[in-house]
């Protein structure tokens, strides 16, 4: 239901009562699954050898769980949440206003069909249908306790999620500029940035003040630091790809200073680890954002005598690894460096030109001894599809194998999935055979 006085809201455009009820009565059925997801994928994990600091990713990894109680003991007592649905909100921003910033991408599989009703284009981003239908059903407690959503547009589909979205909670755009190498595109994001501030400010009623501003500039500079520690230690082997995708998505919705600490606390555990699976082939994980609890495809290479000793995605190490570097601790010094750091090292699909993306996988690949990728495509991501031919073409000048996998959000191609990944980590071990 909407979070604000349904008269203070403009008539609804997409919804009507019939779709609006449909969408609800899908809500015991999407909380059901899903949680039963989260626990398949949760045991599975826990049975392989793991740092023990994984024990607090674990517990927080229900999306239904404690971390939503403690968000509704805090709205109770004033606190305000803000929502995003992509990478490129500054989650900086919202937690200088003093509110709580969290992405709420879903992974869950059962809401996509309550969204068809309104992206009723079957080759559209099922990523995208499931985040709207969870919020058309109100199965997801994290969206509902959003008093705003800040919804970036890297794609069409979001876009027009964006707009959809506005008949159920309150929404702000973002328009990101499809040149980012351009003083013109550069100059175009930050006005977006200051944008965000002055709908935030209209909406909270409090102005950001710059000490604010800086301390959480720091909180979350604290985060990246560890984030990129426990990134290159994770190379040595020592966990598996799974627990180190989840360690990233925790940091979705978690207090980010808690979260941090956790983290240091697995890299510490990390220094001293052994790897996990040494005969493993070692995996580069690319392509579209894998979201919890849609672990399809990392559980299926790692069941696969593979390991994902690395990934380039948008919901893995990409989520913390860049720094905010500011230059001037001025208010608009802050907010221009907020503006950088969340576009210029970004290599999403969004982007044209974007020669970095393969070029930075191929440094990643060589730097981590990854002897394959693995290019993963939602059915639906055009952009990444594109990419990946890309990637491909230059995996084959370097003599590296690249496997491109396009999936459905489900499970009905999970046997198609897993034979061709078998036979991709087969091909890897036995041309590392040919090369020692």
């Amino acid at each position: 239901m909407p979070d604000t006085d349904p008269k203070q809201r403009p008539p609804m455009r997409y919804l009507n009562q019939d779709i609006a009820e449909g969408a609800l009565a899908h809500k015991d059925r999407i909380i059901e699954a899903a949680s039963s997801q989260i626990k398949k994928h949760i045991a599975s994990m826990k049975a392989l050898d793991r740092p023990k600091a994984m024990d607090y990713f674990d517990s927080m990894a229900d999306i239904f769980g404690p971390r939503v109680e403690e968000l509704r003991k805090f709205k109770e007592s004033g606190g305000k949440v803000v929502g995003s649905l992509c990478y490129f909100a500054p989650a900086e921003i919202p937690a200088a206003l003093g509110a709580v910033p969290i992405r709420l991408c879903s992974g869950v599989y059962e809401s996509v069909h309550p969204a068809n009703d309104l992206l009723g284009d079957a080759g559209l981003c099922p990523l995208v249908k499931s985040t709207l239908g969870l919020k058309m059903a109100t199965a997801s407690p994290l969206m509902e306790l959003c008093d705003i959503v800040i919804v970036p547009t890297p794609c069409d589909a979001k876009l027009k999620m964006g707009e959809i979205l506005g008949d159920l909670v309150d929404v702000h755009l973002m328009n990101l500029p499809a040149v980012k190498n351009s003083e013109a595109g550069r100059k175009a994001w930050i006005e977006e940035v200051r944008n965000l501030v002055i709908a935030l400010e209209r909406k909270f009623g409090k102005k950001l003040k710059a000490p604010a501003l800086k301390k959480s500039i720091n909180d979350f500079q604290k985060a990246q630091a560890a984030w990129r520690n426990f990134t290159e230690l994770r190379s040595n082997g020592g966990i598996w790809g799974r627990d180190a995708l989840l360690a990233a998505q925790v940091s979705f919705y978690d207090d980010i200073n808690r979260w941090t600490h956790n983290v240091n606390a697995l890299a510490t555990e990390m220094e001293v680890r052994k790897p996990v699976a040494p005969e493993a082939a070692r995996v580069m994980l690319a392509g579209s954002p894998i979201i919890w609890p849609n672990w399809k495809v990392p559980q299926l290479i790692e069941e696969s005598g593979g390991i994902i000793i690395s990934d380039e995605l948008c919901s893995g190490t990409r989520t913390m690894y860049d720094p905010v570097v500011v230059e001037e601790w001025t208010l608009d010094g802050m907010l221009t460096a907020l503006g950088d750091r969340y576009v210029v090292p970004c290599t999403c699909p969004s982007f044209s030109p974007n020669l970095e993306r393969e070029q930075n996988m191929l440094q990643r690949m060589r730097s981590v001894k990854a002897e394959g990728a693995v290019f993963h495509v939602l059915r639906g991501c055009h952009l990444n599809s594109l990419d990946a031919t890309k990637a491909e073409r230059l995996m084959r000048r370097e003599k590296l194998p690249m496997l491109k996998i396009e999936s459905e959000y489900d499970e009905g191609d999970l046997e198609q999935v897993r034979t061709r990944i078998e036979a991709f980590i087969e091909m890897i071990k036995a041309r590392r055979e040919m090369l020692t």
